[in-house]
């Protein structure tokens, strides 16, 4: 509910939005032909012409900078800031279609006014919106009661979620649990609920909404609520403790009206995986491109270093257990695990030839994993891919380790970046691989690309 009403929100403030953008566009022109009075005035038909352009690149832009996404914190500096942002490239796109529009001269000027009245008008609208909003909510008008079962860790967030979103209306009376040490105000137990209620009712401040937030170990608890509470006009929301489980890329879907809770699973079919696969091809492409002499010199000393082919092809497993052969410029000779068998690389070894040495040191023998990337086995970023040999123990010794297969394998990841890479922590790799997942963005991708770039590829744990 908490939600849905966000979403409404940020829906009212969409449309609101693209009136400002034509507010914003006319207001610009009428400043710079008729206040600034130039020597030659252009008609307003013209500007209007492009105008539905403009108001659809807006609104694209607005939506994917996530502008409208819910439950976005309402702190002013924060606010100013993602508007600031989604108007500043709306502007350069703006600009830039401009460029080839070649019937009309668009004043520089108007487009800087509109660049200024738009993001104002916008800050202005969500300001007064959020004053309102909070003077009322402040007031008592409107305010929706919430009583929570369950004073464990679901609970105290929940509360606490509701109290920093104070426009949303709700106000929590208490919890109800049946631990006697439960932290906050404990009104009784949780059988207690229905004569809670009946109790709020006659005193004429009816409990409008009965979180439940208990273990699913507590289902006999929570069909004893449901049934009670059915008889009453209260709502009743189900929020199960499920962070007793590793949850991973977590989502509500339903099969033929079924609702289907997605414990663990691979990020879902949205647009983000494809412009993912759209940055990976054209990032690859450019860069085996431009980089192709730098690959033909360290092909050319791979050869002449010792016996044996250039690349060297190492079975790994990447998206959901699927075993692909990764590329690498050959390091070693051919038949440097003839008597030891698959090991792990570690310091002060001396299997590499020279060369390889070099190329493991600075990371240039990842350089052919581009060729992978555009055969779609991996992502320019992801959790680094493993030899199956060595996932068959550390699945066994690492918890979460098969999780990290839920993304497809990278080049280079938040793990390598934070110095997890070689022979280091498995844990904390996997802690750091985890964490990559389920906050994963394109935004995070192009972050870690820059920082992989910043850092160079030189690291002391690369054998």
């Amino acid at each position: 509910m908490l939600q849905e009403r966000s979403r409404f929100y940020q829906r009212l403030l969409f449309i609101a939005d693209a009136f400002l953008v034509i507010l914003g566009w006319i207001c610009a022109y009428y400043i710079r032909f008729k206040i600034l009075t130039p020597p030659e005035e252009l008609p307003l038909s013209r500007y209007l012409s492009f105008l539905p352009w403009v108001l659809v690149l807006s609104m694209l832009v607005f939506a994917f900078s996530g502008l409208y996404e819910p439950d976005r914190a309402q702190r002013l500096t924060q606010l100013i800031y993602t508007v600031a942002k989604a108007v500043g490239l709306e502007i350069l796109l703006v600009a830039a279609s401009l460029s080839f529009y070649r019937e009309l001269y668009f004043s520089r000027l108007h487009l800087i006014l509109f660049g200024v009245l738009t993001p104002l008008f916008m800050i202005l609208l969500r300001m007064t919106a959020l004053t309102l909003i909070y003077r009322a909510r402040s007031s008592g008008r409107n305010m929706k009661r919430v009583l929570i079962v369950g004073a464990g860790r679901i609970g105290q967030q929940l509360k606490s979620s509701f109290t920093q979103y104070p426009w949303m209306g709700l106000d929590v009376v208490g919890f109800l649990d049946d631990a006697p040490e439960a932290d906050g105000e404990v009104l009784g137990r949780t059988n207690d609920a229905p004569a809670i209620l009946d109790d709020f009712a006659a005193k004429k401040k009816p409990i409008h909404y009965v979180y439940i937030a208990l273990p699913l170990s507590a289902s006999e608890k929570i069909s004893f609520i449901i049934d009670e509470l059915s008889t009453r006009l209260t709502h009743v929301c189900l929020v199960p403790d499920l962070f007793q489980y590793n949850m991973l890329n977590s989502r509500i879907t339903d099969v033929d009206g079924l609702p289907v809770l997605h414990i663990l699973d691979e990020a879902p079919l949205e647009i983000r995986r494809y412009v993912k696969r759209v940055i990976d091809v054209s990032f690859s492409g450019l860069f085996l491109i431009l980089a192709s002499p730098l690959l033909i010199l360290i092909a050319l000393f791979v050869k002449l270093s010792s016996k044996g082919p250039v690349f060297y092809k190492q079975e790994r497993m990447g998206l959901n257990g699927r075993l692909f052969n990764m590329l690498k410029f050959r390091s070693m000779p051919i038949d440097a695990e003839s008597s030891s068998g698959p090991v792990w690389a570690k310091a002060g070894e001396q299997r590499a030839t020279r060369i390889g040495a070099f190329l493991r040191r600075t990371s240039l023998d990842e350089l052919p994993q581009f060729i992978n990337v555009l055969k779609g086995d991996m992502s320019v970023v992801g959790p680094r891919p493993e030899r199956p040999v060595f996932i068959e123990n550390f699945r066994q010794q690492v918890p979460g380790y098969m999780l990290r297969h839920k993304m497809k394998a990278g080049i280079t990841g938040w793990a390598q970046i934070n110095g997890w890479r070689g022979n280091t922590s498995i844990e904390k790799r996997i802690e750091y691989d985890l964490y990559y997942i389920q906050n994963w963005s394109i935004s995070l991708d192009l972050k870690i690309m820059w920082l992989t770039l910043w850092k160079g590829f030189v690291n002391e744990h690369a054998y």
